[in-house]
């Protein structure tokens, strides 16, 4: 057990669907609630670890209530534990081609890791946006691609 706790972080990178037995040092840079508080609700996350890398991460309300005191936008963490999924929905909110679960083994614990870094925007040049060169589906601070898409010849 000792082993296991000193294990070094996996990068945020590193992740390609191949174990979830993953140990995480992360930032939650954003944490939002979906769905009707204390019944159906779920809380979604994009981590970040000291590689600036960022990942799509859920906690379905069956998982929630033990977790949702705990999970606090801009805190660190060291988490191990999920289930790694295919980032393939129509939207997406980050580029990494894996999204993250929580699942009933999965753990934790808040840490101080002042190194990990505190959102970062990055924003695509507008020459790129008008020349259709971005990935369509990513969520961008709240626009798809697909409303810039639409809009693209009002630029």
């Amino acid at each position: 057990l000792c082993n296991f706790m000193a294990r070094i972080p996996d990068k945020i990178r590193s992740i390609d669907g191949s174990k979830e037995t993953l140990k995480l040092a992360v930032r939650i840079t954003d944490l939002w609630f979906v769905g009707t508080p204390n019944k159906s609700e779920q809380a979604e996350m994009v981590f970040v670890d000291s590689e600036g890398d960022q990942i799509h991460a859920i906690c379905k309300s069956d998982h929630l209530k033990s977790w949702k005191a705990d999970l606090k936008e801009n805190c660190t963490y060291v988490m191990h534990n999920f289930k790694v999924v295919k980032n393939d929905g129509q939207f997406r909110v980050c580029e990494h081609e894996y999204k993250l679960f929580f699942i009933g083994v999965t753990v934790v614990r808040e840490a101080n890791l002042h190194e990990l870094p505190f959102k970062e925007f990055r924003f695509v040049e507008f020459a790129n946006v008008v020349a259709g060169n971005f990935v369509s589906g990513l969520l961008v601070g709240g626009l798809s691609a697909c409303f810039i898409e639409k809009y693209q010849g009002c630029f």
